[in-house]
């Protein structure tokens, strides 16, 4: 599947605000460290740790319930 440059930010923020209340919500609920300016550049890396890849990320809180 091809994908536009950009949605993988897309996705985490779009999942971010649905599922967390927004960005620094969610690095609070994973207890991953970084703040401020430090959050945008690893939301990635972080997100892929957690879950694998973007894409399964996206799979788990578009097929279900998860909330905070």
């Amino acid at each position: 599947m091809t994908r536009t440059p950009g949605w993988d930010a897309a996705a985490i923020s779009r999942i971010a605000t649905e599922h967390y209340g927004g960005l620094l919500e969610m690095f609070e609920h994973f207890e991953w460290p970084e703040r401020g300016a430090a959050m945008m550049p690893a939301q990635g890396r972080r997100v892929c740790e957690q879950f694998g890849s973007i894409e399964q990320f996206v799979r788990f809180h578009d097929n279900s319930d998860a909330q905070r």
